[in-house]
């Protein structure tokens, strides 16, 4: 198991904000994306209570309130009358924080899971508004964390309710990106890396099932395949704890998506539920990251040549290879699924979008930073029509695309591709990347820099003509390097 990976940033934030004066904190984020663990190193030698709300009753969750407060400090009151209620909680932690600033430190109170709570006492947001009125009156060094990972609940109870005003930090914890997924497999391949990163996403539980002592085609078929391994039935189990009630349509609506429609109409008719319902499903899912509306760099967000995909790689890998093949994972025929349904699409799996998505994120952590690329630029994608190559002089057009540009204002200062193909990349890719460039807004051949990226590096005359002309060549292996 790979130990504290990233987060850097936030730890940095959060780290920045301690001293003896109040802060309030807000960290969210889907299930299993490591906030836990992230307020754990956070909290790590100081003076800290740390409480993970569950579902139970409202007895019970004081109860083990009640617990952690006399785990922190011995105090006589309490041991001898527990939290009856939230008001007295509320006071208990009020409480707490003064002596805390008679004994000269910050006091840390995380609260996990808060929306929990929410549900079982509706009150308990403005009970902690009343209380960080007090400590902001009192001065007192109360450092309050509300952390969750129903971000439905947590949007409606936190982000849309009375404590969002009186935030001093707030932010909600994305997965992991590719470089960083790489460190829970130190000794696979960097194309195995990339590999785990299309198939599971930057969700470190999910990594953490893989074992990196194994090889990739193991864990593929021991921990996504297998029927009752965790990856084999969690997205399920992820749908149904945000959606509840409505969770197969939802799933039905994913399942178009992941299937390759792309707009709404197309979206609701193979779901089932006509073009016009899926909007509100599709803007549901959009809330909770699920899926993305994406347009090409330049064009507004709602442009008519925008597409819906899924914002989750290991929601595209149990569509592709295991609700799909469910029939035959349930009668554990594992081994013939690899090997006639896995394994000969895996590349193409991961070459789009994974690679792409890599790709950009390699971009945006290269510019201004590599001398090789712009000091500055916004990445993204660009697709529109080109002229047709099949027939030259005439208006017919083709769709063309280009995985990654880079604007620096109106001028296109990056454009690049990505190919993840057996062997080296040849002089094809960068006829087809120079052909269409001129297409795209913004472009200007004394401006715009040029990229290959391959997964097996470059032929010869390819290297020849980007040390000529100044083209960026970045392998795989040099973009975890």
């Amino acid at each position: 198991m790979a130990g504290f990976v990233d987060r850097r940033h936030e730890l940095r934030a959060l780290e920045g904000l301690w001293g003896m004066r109040f802060q309030l904190a807000l960290l969210w984020g889907r299930r299993r994306v490591g906030k836990t663990r992230l307020l754990d190193e956070f909290a790590a030698g100081k003076p800290a209570i740390t409480f993970q709300a569950d579902e139970g009753t409202a007895t019970e969750q004081l109860t083990r309130l009640t617990d952690r407060l006399l785990a922190y400090r011995e105090d006589p009151l309490l041991r001898a009358q527990p939290l009856a209620n939230w008001d007295a909680a509320v006071a208990t932690i009020l409480r707490m924080a003064r002596e805390a600033r008679g004994d000269g430190h910050p006091l840390l109170m995380i609260i996990d899971e808060f929306p929990r709570l929410v549900v079982s006492h509706p009150r308990l947001p403005s009970l902690l508004q009343a209380m960080i009125e007090d400590v902001r009156r009192e001065d007192l060094p109360l450092f309050l964390v509300l952390a969750g990972s129903q971000i439905g609940l947590f949007e409606q109870h936190v982000l849309h309710g009375p404590i969002y005003g009186r935030r001093t930090w707030g932010e909600q914890l994305p997965p992991l990106g590719y470089r960083d997924a790489g460190e829970f497999f130190p000794g696979w391949s960097a194309a195995d890396r990339l590999r785990a990163w299309a198939l599971l996403g930057g969700v470190p539980y999910y990594l953490e099932q893989f074992d990196p002592g194994r090889g990739l085609r193991w864990n593929v078929e021991g921990r996504l395949l297998s029927k009752g391994a965790v990856l084999y039935d969690e997205a399920e189990l992820l749908v149904r704890e945000e959606l509840g009630n409505d969770a197969f349509t939802y799933l039905s609506v994913l399942s178009a998506v992941a299937s390759g429609a792309t707009r709404q109409s197309e979206i609701g008719d193979k779901a089932g539920i006509g073009g016009s319902a899926a909007s509100k499903y599709l803007s549901q899912l959009e809330r909770l990251h699920m899926v993305e509306h994406r347009s090409p760099a330049g064009a507004a967000a709602n442009a008519r040549r925008g597409l819906w995909t899924l914002a989750d790689h290991y929601l595209r890998a149990w569509f592709e290879f295991v609700r799909a093949n469910r029939t035959d994972l349930e009668a554990r025929r594992v081994a013939d699924v690899w090997a006639r349904r896995v394994a000969p699409r895996l590349d193409q799996f991961v070459s789009k979008p994974a690679f792409e998505d890599a790709v950009r994120e390699h971009a945006r952590a290269s510019i201004g930073s590599d001398p090789e690329f712009p000091a500055q630029g916004a990445v993204g994608a660009w697709w529109g029509p080109v002229p047709d190559p099949a027939q030259p002089g005439t208006r017919r057009t083709v769709e063309g695309e280009i995985e990654l540009v880079a604007h620096d204002g109106h001028a296109l200062v990056l454009a690049g591709e990505a190919k993840w193909t057996n062997g080296p990349v040849d002089g094809a890719a960068l006829a087809q990347l120079r052909a269409t460039v001129v297409h795209v807004p913004g472009y200007n051949p004394a401006v715009t820099r040029l990229a290959l990226y391959s997964r097996d590096g470059f032929d010869a005359r390819v290297r020849a003509v980007a040390a000529a002309d100044g083209i960026i060549l970045r392998t795989v292996e040099d973009m975890y390097s």
